[in-house]
């Protein structure tokens, strides 16, 4: 069984069709069961964009105008069974209830505000002591920091020395009146690591986290923070115990591997060899096409493979380097290091936007070759999608339940 990835990232808007695929490809890439969003900016009424086939159960929290915004997604096989919803209306908090494995769990998302605001972290409060129930998994932007020294680094002045702001201090408050727990830092005790930089103040800071209650401890195999990379904070991560074994992933063949340098050559040698070996008198040309087909697509998988561990061996390598040039920065900032930064984020940013660019290009001439047909496009589009239904509870003949 598979660990359970749990991912959350502030997104600065979701607007941009672009952006959407670069997340959903992220969240894809690393095999995200549960995500939080946050400041996703999008309108109510343009919630429905922020949808994906993988992706089918979307909650979000919208306010009137573009802004604030939070989401929570899950995957299809993501065994939850998702019992209400909740939102406060304002796109700052949502809280989805459900359960998995018949045990209550409680997703929070939560966008913190810009400015101190002691209403905001009271009426917060209330409503998620109204509303939550069982285990709680709480991930967010709260814009504050729980330990100033060591979660905020600021070269111009000494945090040792100075109190805690008024919104450290709320947002504390706020995390100790609700029992919860930052679980990187309990598993991260000495180091110092941050999701944000600010340019204007020259400082980093991890104001984005998760917060889980005391009973989530057990299941939590490891917690991470990521790079920045599209977004303009880090993601952070964490890996559950499994809920439920994944289902396997069907291959189809990518039409843009035809255009990679040398394939099309190995295809026409690979199809010239097997019929120069292969077509005989005694074999019929149902079963020479027959056989074919196998040969060529395990030639088609084998280079696929091959081309995906090199892209898959580049973002690696310039992920570790970027890791090594944000902690360098983070360390001791300079004009140097933060230009070497720069082009190494920028070099990986292309290598995701060339496959959302892809990807796109697909959709649009998918909709372009159906633009004047009324068929399988639209009929999908304005059919409701099924709910994903797990298989919670069994009743053999005799009349007892079992739970899975």
């Amino acid at each position: 069984m598979s660990k359970v990835n749990v991912y959350s990232i502030n997104v600065k808007g979701l607007n941009s069709p672009r952006k959407r695929r670069l997340l959903f490809r992220e969240l894809r890439r690393k095999s995200v069961e549960i995500a939080f969003l946050q400041e996703t900016r999008i309108p109510k009424l343009a919630a429905f964009r922020l949808s994906d086939p993988a992706y089918s159960r979307t909650y979000v929290s919208c306010s009137t105008p573009k802004r604030n915004g939070v989401a929570i997604l899950l995957r299809n096989s993501c065994p939850m069974v998702v019992e209400e919803v909740h939102t406060d209306g304002m796109g700052r908090c949502l809280i989805v209830r459900g359960t998995i494995s018949s045990q209550p769990y409680s997703l929070i998302a939560l966008y913190g505000p810009n400015c101190s605001d002691a209403s905001f972290w009271d009426d917060t409060r209330d409503f998620i002591n109204s509303h939550a129930r069982g285990r709680i998994i709480m991930g967010g932007y709260f814009n504050a920091t729980l330990c100033p020294p060591v979660d905020r680094s600021d070269p111009r002045r000494d945090r040792l020395t100075q109190p805690p702001s008024s919104q450290d201090s709320q947002y504390h408050s706020f995390v100790q009146e609700l029992g919860l727990i930052d679980i990187w830092r309990i598993q991260h005790p000495s180091t110092r690591d941050y999701t944000f930089y600010s340019q204007v103040h020259d400082s980093y800071s991890r104001i984005d986290c998760f917060l889980i209650s005391p009973d989530c401890i057990p299941s939590v195999v490891s917690s991470d923070i990521g790079s920045i990379t599209w977004s303009d904070h880090a993601d952070v991560s964490l890996k559950l115990i499994p809920f439920a074994p994944s289902p396997g992933r069907r291959w189809r063949l990518d039409p843009f591997l035809l255009n990679k340098p040398g394939v099309a050559d190995t295809i026409k040698e690979t199809t010239s060899e097997y019929f120069q070996l292969n077509d005989t008198p005694d074999i019929s040309p149902q079963i020479l096409w027959a056989a074919y087909k196998p040969v060529i697509r395990g030639k088609l998988l084998s280079l696929a493979a091959y081309h995906k561990k090199l892209k898959l061996a580049d973002i690696t390598s310039l992920q570790t380097l970027l890791r090594q040039y944000e902690l360098q920065h983070k360390s001791s900032p300079s004009s140097d290091t933060f230009t070497a930064l720069s082009k190494v984020r920028s070099d990986l940013n292309l290598l995701f936007v060339e496959d959302a660019g892809r990807a796109m290009l697909w959709s649009k001439q998918r909709y372009y070759d159906r633009s004047n047909k009324m068929d399988s496009p639209m009929a999908r589009l304005i059919n409701p999608r099924s709910q994903y239904s797990p298989i919670t509870v069994i009743r053999d003949r005799d009349g007892p339940s079992h739970k899975t």
